[in-house]
């Protein structure tokens, strides 16, 4: 019983709910700002790595600009003649590369078919940046590895033309991207712990540098590997979350190096990127936990303090319910809310008994007109054939269904409606005796019971039917105009011996003939024994 007692305690329950309060609202900040977090960081992300991508894609083509720019000037100066000179030329090439020193790995000049014309070696013409000079425009070749330095070399080839405007020649200069510092610097560009950034040649297909060495240099991953570097390759810039070739989701942002064709990615691993997003989760279990248990205690014993009085004025109250002691109002012991519901109950308990009687009145009564309702009506119809018998009686049932009144609730309102059915009750009401019954059955259907007339009955019924249609047709005033109604009326007598319901069912039945015989009449129905 204590147990029960316990479980079934309002204040266990508001402990309980404050738990469960504690728990959801625990929950919705542990996902809501999870979720929140999640998203500030991968926007913010996004505008970082994108303005990083950025940056160095303006770096590296600012390096390559640099030495297209050079190298087409230098093949503008060439001299003509020395191109049949190739001491000359090559003495001139190496003056002008020590100037100027951007093509560390060499300058080279030879004729279309490939050969040289600096006492270099022959040219191979199958190479994109030969391909791309002698066609006539400046191009950059394909980046590889130079074997006895490991370094990564850069070609890239600008036609020599004469004086007519003529390819005749063309200009070779290959950078070493290593020892110019792009690849250094590059590599020392990490982008978090883990991230990074990826020098991308599409058209070869190639990693021209990456932070991660061992990626220079090395074949880009086939289609359907890395969905975002497919769409990179296919043209899209700008960034997205994608995982990459070996099974690392990461958020990664695209920009384009315009002087080459060749893209930078700037990546971060999500799980590095979204790190702040674990640690305020560990946070708020830590934090919130020992809070709400402590917040609980308190709500608990406050609760227990708050709620004491109520406890005692409950128990009362119970043991006035059983009998043990007499009803009494309650002790008002504090002004606040529990007080206010002391006093209400001392209110209510006041009442109690004129409510209950005034419940009884209208369990039998229309609330509309004040007439007894069909439940009152049964009972005293009852009554009133059970006396009959007694006595050798007859009792009277007439049954009335005004007309009009669905033209008059329609014309005017439910409101006017509602006074024809108060005004029509009280007439009916004036032409009874004490121990008659009106009552109001339906919308518009009353019921009017009378008995102990004088001799002969049925012609005493006949006229208060009449007496109940003058009265009702007499004209109604209403809020806009006068209208007036009629009424149609069954009636049937009886000695006592039928019932309520088939008294009912033929008095109905009689009224609707009358309503048939043209409204505003009545007809007597054949006796009921």
């Amino acid at each position: 019983m204590k147990l029960q007692q316990i479980t079934s305690s309002l204040i266990t329950r508001l402990v309980v709910m404050g738990l469960l309060m504690a728990t959801v609202g625990t929950a919705a900040s542990y996902f809501q700002l999870s979720r929140f977090l999640r998203k500030d960081l991968a926007e913010s992300i996004a505008i970082q790595q994108t303005a990083l991508a950025d940056y160095v894609a303006r770096d590296v083509d600012n390096y390559l600009r640099e030495r297209l720019s050079f190298l087409e000037r230098l093949a503008a100066s060439v001299p003509p003649e020395l191109l049949a000179q190739p001491r000359q030329l090559r003495a001139w090439l190496d003056e002008r590369g020590s100037l100027n020193p951007v093509f560390s790995l060499g300058l080279t000049v030879s004729d279309l078919a490939g050969e040289p014309l600096d006492e270099s070696g022959r040219a191979a013409i199958d190479d994109a940046e030969f391909k791309g000079a002698s066609a006539g425009k400046t191009t950059l070749g394909r980046a590889r590895s130079v074997p006895a330095t490991r370094h990564s070399a850069l070609p890239m080839a600008t036609p020599v033309r004469d004086r007519a405007g003529q390819v005749v020649a063309v200009l070779r200069g290959t950078a070493d991207m290593s020892a110019d510092g792009l690849l250094d610097h590059l590599q020392s560009g990490r982008v978090g712990k883990t991230g990074g950034i990826l020098v991308v040649a599409p058209d070869e297909r190639l990693f021209v540098a990456s932070t991660d060495a061992a990626m220079s240099l090395t074949p880009t991953p086939p289609m359907g590997v890395n969905l975002l570097h497919d769409r990179a390759m296919n043209g899209f810039r700008g960034s997205g979350r994608t995982i990459n070739a070996k099974g690392i989701e990461e958020f990664s942002a695209i920009a384009s190096v315009p002087s080459s064709g060749w893209f930078i990615v700037a990546r971060l691993p999500v799980a590095e990127a979204l790190a702040p997003v674990a640690r305020m989760q560990r946070f708020i279990l830590e934090q919130r936990t020992p809070a709400v248990a402590t917040v609980l205690v308190l709500i608990g014993l406050a609760m227990a303090w708050l709620l004491r009085p109520l406890m005692r004025a409950a128990h009362q109250a119970d043991r006035m319910t059983r009998g043990e002691i007499e009803l009494a109002p309650l002790r008002v012991v504090r002004n606040d809310e529990i007080g206010h519901l002391t006093t209400a109950f001392n209110r209510l308990l006041a009442k109690l008994v004129e409510h209950q009687a005034e419940l009884r009145r209208l369990a039998h009564h229309d609330t509309l007109t004040g007439l007894p309702n069909r439940k009152l009506l049964d009972d005293r119809l009852h009554q009133m054939l059970a006396r009959a018998k007694r006595e050798a009686n007859l009792v009277a049932v007439l049954y009335l269904d005004l007309d009009g009144f669905k033209r008059l609730n329609d014309t005017f309102g439910h409101e006017a409606g509602d006074k024809a059915l108060r005004e029509t009750a009280r007439r009916l009401m004036g032409l009874v005796r004490n121990n008659d019954t009106v009552a109001r059955i339906g919308g518009d259907e009353f019921v009017l019971i009378a008995a102990n007339f004088a001799e002969p009955a049925e012609h005493a019924v006949l006229a208060l039917a009449q007496q109940c249609i003058d009265a009702v047709a007499l004209p109604l005033q209403l809020r806009h105009a006068d209208m007036a109604m009629g009424v149609s009326i069954g009636i049937v007598l009886t000695d006592g011996g039928a019932t309520p319901e088939d008294l009912l069912a033929a008095a109905d039945k009689a009224m609707y003939q009358a309503k048939q015989n043209g409204r505003g009449s009545y007809v007597l129905a054949p006796t009921v024994r």
